[in-house]
């Protein structure tokens, strides 16, 4: 396997971290301004906002995020504390523990997306076009799921 990249795989590579890290900066300064919340923070609220029950397990909820079981529950309690997520014991089984979005959670996550998502229609849909969108995705998709050291 070769250990240097072409220049013109350089220049692909530095754009491509240079154009993620410029929208997720985009996105996480955005929701911080507007919403007082970090874009990770964003997720877990969106992702049991989307969950049928709007409950999830934490362990679940974890790895979605790709968080720890540590950070998740660090970002679980400021969320509790806010009144937008509650933790239960599971049934039957009372060893795993759930998250659930409480109604205002919902209703915080649902606010806050109408500035999230303008933001994103204009930074990825207005720019690229929803094809060019598309395949970037697919692209993305496929890179995600290639570790060649066996990780994914």
């Amino acid at each position: 396997m070769k250990s240097s990249l072409t220049r013109r795989q350089l220049r692909s590579w530095v754009r491509l971290v240079g154009g993620i890290t410029g929208l997720l900066n985009a996105v996480d300064r955005q929701l911080r301004t507007d919403s007082g919340i970090s874009h990770d923070d964003y997720l877990i609220l969106s992702w049991l906002s989307r969950t049928p029950g709007k409950t999830k397990s934490m362990s679940d909820l974890a790895e979605a995020a790709g968080h720890s079981p540590s950070r998740l529950s660090h970002a679980v309690t400021r969320m509790e504390e806010r009144g937008w997520v509650v933790r239960a014991r599971g049934e039957p089984d009372r060893r795993v523990t759930l998250a659930r979005l409480t109604e205002e959670g919902d209703s915080f996550v649902r606010e806050v997306s109408i500035g999230h998502l303008a933001l994103i229609r204009a930074m990825v849909f207005e720019t690229l076009g929803d094809d060019e969108a598309g395949r970037v995705a697919e692209g993305l998709d496929r890179v995600g799921r290639s570790d060649p050291r066996g990780g994914a």
